[in-house]
This record gives structure tokens, sequence and C-alpha cells, in this order.
């Protein structure tokens, strides 16, 4: 199930107005994290989360050089972060966690890599 879309943006208050006014997405709140800013908007069952690097050296910031605004990650609802990190390795996925950590909302997180061309990564999610 979708948790959240992952949007990288060059800056949240710059982009908010058309997050809430054009796609109408309530605002939902703000988290700092060392190399990060998150918004988030959206109250259903899957929600927006708007990534701005504090720093053009982070991933994120090389992420945006790069890539240029857009979808960063894909979310993914699971019960247990670490059983999905062992399953996404046997099915040929490259884990950038190998264990879960803190994320947001105070949640915890491990990416996956697809290893895709699209370059979309993947972010399982365990609410506590």
């Amino acid at each position: 199930m979708v948790h959240h879309l992952g949007w990288a943006v060059r800056s949240i208050d710059d982009s908010r107005p058309h997050f809430e006014s054009a796609l109408g997405l309530a605002f939902a709140g703000e988290e700092g994290f060392p190399e990060v800013r998150v918004a988030f908007f959206g109250t259903g069952a899957a929600s927006v989360e708007l990534l701005e690097p504090l720093s053009d050296q982070t991933d994120l910031g090389v992420f945006l050089a790069t890539r240029g605004e857009g979808l960063h990650h894909l979310g993914l609802k699971v019960d247990d972060v670490a059983a999905a990190l062992d399953e996404a390795r046997t099915r040929g996925f490259r884990l950038l966690d190998t264990s879960p950590r803190s994320g947001a909302r105070q949640t915890l997180i491990g990416y996956v890599d697809p290893e895709r061309a699209d370059g979309v990564l993947i972010q399982f999610v365990q609410d506590r």
C-alpha cells in the first residue's frame, strides 16, 4: 500500500501554494532533519512529502542538480521494515539501508534501490 510520495523541491515555501491551492492538498505539518526539511501535505490514505535539501552537497541536493524537481521516492507502508528489507534483498533490490532507522512522524524507514532506469527509490515505512 502506498504510504506517501516523496517529492524533491528546491524550496518548500515556493512549492507550497501549488500543492495546497492547485492540487488541493492540505498542509499537515513540517519536520526538520540535519540534511533535509520535510513538509507534509494531504490527510488521506496516501500523502505527499515535500523534501527540501539544506545543502547542495547532500544526496537530495545532488538529486535536484541532476534530475530537477519531482518524484524522489515512493513510500510503501509495511508492518515490519526489517522483514521488508530482507525480502527486497532476495528479490534483487540493492539495499541502501541494511536495517530500519528513524523517519519522519515517528516512523521506522528503510530505503532500497530497484536499480531501474527511472531512478525512483523505494522507502519502506512502518508506523509506530
